[in-house]
């Protein structure tokens, strides 16, 4: 009799725990349905169906029974994924997973956010419904002009340039590249339909972030321009502020302001602090629309990091410096936390950015890395609850090493940069530092060993 009240009572105990549902999956709004494989998290992992995924996002998926390789591709985007590998290829560069892919009931599983985010998408993750909502970048971009806010970090080498598009025609620019670039940036505003702009920061005194705001500011009517209040006796610096001046727009120093554009806020993270360093005077701002946050660090390193104050996490991290080792450190991003972190540099710069120990500390942080070197212009587009990027992340385990077709010592009319695969004319300013060069004689030479034509000398 003890027995039986034991066995009942463990019996109860059993039928009482509760049942792992598989997830729920949304895709741009639609719910997906699964019949052979469903979800699964495993080890606090999430695997989803890779074909039904990829298919409901316009790919072809094919399978190779051979070599036991899924591949999908759309549009130009071709991603690889060998079962039980961690070390799926986007278009040739390597990604990095947590767990491999795994076949169940004949169908391939695969991380979650892998799967999410191959060709541009967007994942997020609901712990509550224990619901996935995926957001392909497709839908993004047809969002109304009254849904979507998109951030522009236009391509101006070693410098920065960051367009905000607001909805109401609400307009923010963050910093214009050097001088050379005042007419690039005012060109892509034109592009853009931008007719004024409401909000206009200049982080701080370098060249190469206040430099092409003369041509703006004689292109454009600015409603409110802020900076650091750091004053700097360069050309610079003082073809800024007489423009400036000139301009009769609001002016103000950075002083934890907030500007609310409909359900967005823009604030700025700094005030009237001292550093010894003229990077850290860097207007740090933080943009909140909804769900999805992003903060711009201007060139700010890691004093200016430990000060800011109150919430910083941030969807989106604009890094600072360049990706110089002075910042970005790992208690700064412990806190940020980003998914994607964009990085504004120059290629083949003398400075070694982005440096391998931030590159290493972002990866650690799981955050895909955009470049501007590498991809060129890189736009954000969000909703306020979920945001999509136009390009692929940047490989995460390195960039593929190029063989050299020429000894270095050798002549050659048009010089190739290893780590970017662009080659360019021997005159152009964008060079690569002599490690990283590779020589051709000829045009034909460097298009056969793979690699693209530079779109600034456009050799």
């Amino acid at each position: 009799m003890k027995r039986s009240i034991i066995l009942a009572v463990l019996l109860c105990f059993v039928l009482a725990l509760p049942v792992s549902a598989a997830p729920n999956v949304i895709l741009d709004g639609e719910p997906l349905h699964f019949t052979d494989a469903a979800p699964t998290i495993e080890n606090g992992r999430t695997l989803v169906p890779l074909r039904a995924i990829f298919e409901a996002m316009g790919a072809e998926v094919f399978w190779d029974s051979n070599k036991n390789t899924a591949t999908a591709i759309k549009a130009n985007t071709k991603v690889v994924l060998p079962i039980g590998s961690t070390q799926p290829t986007i278009n040739g560069s390597v990604q990095q997973l947590d767990v491999p892919a795994k076949i169940v009931n004949g169908r391939t599983l695969a991380p979650l956010r892998f799967v999410g985010e191959a060709f541009g998408g967007n994942v997020r993750w609901d712990q509550g419904t224990q619901t996935i909502y995926i957001t392909s970048p497709e839908a993004s971009l047809n969002l109304s002009s009254a849904q979507k806010i998109i951030v522009h970090f236009i391509d101006v080498g070693q410098a920065d340039a960051i367009y905000i598009s607001l909805p109401d025609d609400q307009d923010i620019l963050i910093d214009a590249g050097n001088r050379v670039d005042g007419s690039t940036v005012v060109s892509y505003l034109k592009n853009q339909g931008v007719d004024d702009i409401e909000l206009l920061i200049a982080t701080h005194p370098h060249e190469d972030h206040i430099g092409g705001i003369s041509d703006v500011l004689n292109m454009f009517d600015v409603e409110n321009i802020i900076d650091s209040g750091y004053p700097s006796n360069t050309a610079a610096f003082n073809s800024y502020f007489t423009s400036v001046q000139a301009e009769g727009a609001k002016y103000a120093q950075a002083a934890y302001q907030s500007f609310n554009y409909g359900n967005a806020s823009f604030k700025i993270l700094t005030g009237h602090e001292y550093w010894e360093e003229v990077n850290n005077y860097s207007v740090v701002c933080r943009l909140d629309t909804g769900d999805i946050e992003f903060l711009f660090m201007g060139d700010a390193e890691s004093p200016v990091e430990s000060n800011l104050y109150g919430e910083i996490s941030a969807e989106i991290l604009k890094v600072g410096h360049h990706g110089s080792n002075s910042g970005s450190t790992q208690a700064f991003l412990n806190k940020v936390y980003p998914q994607a972190a964009i990085i504004s540099v120059g290629e083949g710069n003398d400075y070694g950015h982005p440096s391998d120990g931030l590159l290493t500390r972002l990866q650690s942080t799981g955050a895909k890395i955009y470049r501007t070197d590498k991809q060129g212009t890189i736009i954000v587009t969000t909703d306020g609850s979920s945001f999509s990027i136009n390009a692929s992340p940047c490989s995460q385990t390195g960039y593929p090493v190029i063989t050299p077709v020429k000894n270095i010592g050798d002549s050659g009319q048009y010089i190739g940069n290893k780590n970017s695969k662009k080659f360019h004319r021997s005159s152009c300013s964008y060079l690569p530092k002599p490690a990283n060069q590779i020589l051709f004689d000829t045009r034909n030479d460097a298009v056969q060993a793979g690699f693209e034509p530079c779109q600034r000398c456009k050799p």
